[in-house]
């Protein structure tokens, strides 16, 4: 592995490690890591649109559609017009949601565990693209 394809392996380990979590996460806790993102931003941002969450989870509003339904089905948030505009809609989390971050408090902690120990990849992957950015600057 030459210096150039070192960073592309980190990668791919990273991606690797957090689809693992992920998993680890829905099979312990019930959640994924991007429906827990989306509960802890709507303890912050409560009645928010699908737009304003996408932008603050860093996804595409229409990847959200799934997710925002296995979240209803789950009880963990519900649905509603905007008042402002029936066409729109505003999701807010529900007591049920809401108890669901508290339990899983603990295993945030275990996350935290696992990606530290991503810090080498990530270092590597960073200092590779500092240096990409350099020479075309």
């Amino acid at each position: 592995m030459n210096d150039t394809e070192r960073p592309l392996f980190s990668l791919f380990h990273i991606g690797n490690s957090i689809q693992a979590l992920n998993k680890r996460s829905e099979k312990t806790m019930g959640l994924s890591l991007v429906q827990w993102c989306l509960l802890r931003c709507l303890i912050d941002m409560p009645a928010s649109s699908a737009h304003l969450l996408a932008k603050a989870v860093g996804v595409h509003p229409s990847t959200l559609t799934q997710t925002l339904k296995r979240l209803e089905r789950k009880n963990f948030i519900f649905i509603t017009e905007d008042p402002k505009d029936s066409r729109k809609k505003l999701i807010s989390i529900t007591r049920s949601g809401r108890d669901v971050l508290e339990v899983t408090g603990a295993s945030i902690d275990d996350w935290s565990r696992d990606l530290s120990i991503l810090g080498e990849d990530l270092h590597r992957v960073r200092s590779y693209l500092q240096g990409r950015l350099s020479k075309e600057a």
